[in-house]
């Protein structure tokens, strides 16, 4: 059984988490702050390949949840630009250790809300190319 998730985190996994694994790298570079990590550590320590790791290190630093240093490879670490965004970040990872099913269903609901939007681009194109 899950807990309703808080309509504040709700909303903040909604509009700026993609997937669990970028929830789980700005969980992990929260809890080690200020530590500095770069895309191949990030991939060995949430198993995803180190492009992946590159990329949610990337977004998560253009949301405001990361900062980067330009150094021979990029490294990341915990630097909320607003107050607000490391509170809601403290209170996920309070509700994700609580309700972890419930946590990771939202985030999946999302990610299958945008591959059906995706998916229905191509349809509604194929209709237009067909005349229909």
């Amino acid at each position: 059984m899950t807990d309703k998730i808080p309509a504040d985190i709700s909303r903040f996994l909604l509009t700026s988490i993609d997937s669990v694994p970028h929830l789980e790298t700005l969980l992990l570079l929260r809890r080690t702050a200020p530590e500095r990590w770069g895309a191949r550590a990030i991939a060995a320590r949430i198993y995803v390949p180190e492009r992946a790791a590159a990329d949610i290190l990337h977004r998560l630093c253009e949301a405001g949840l990361l900062a980067c240093a330009d150094a021979d490879e990029p490294c990341y670490w915990f630097s909320p630009s607003l107050p607000d965004l490391a509170a809601i970040v403290g209170r996920t990872e309070g509700e994700y250790s609580r309700n972890l099913f419930g946590v990771t269903a939202l985030i999946h609901s999302r990610s299958e809300r945008s591959a059906l939007d995706f998916a229905d681009a191509f349809k509604f194109r194929k209709k237009e190319r067909d005349g229909g």
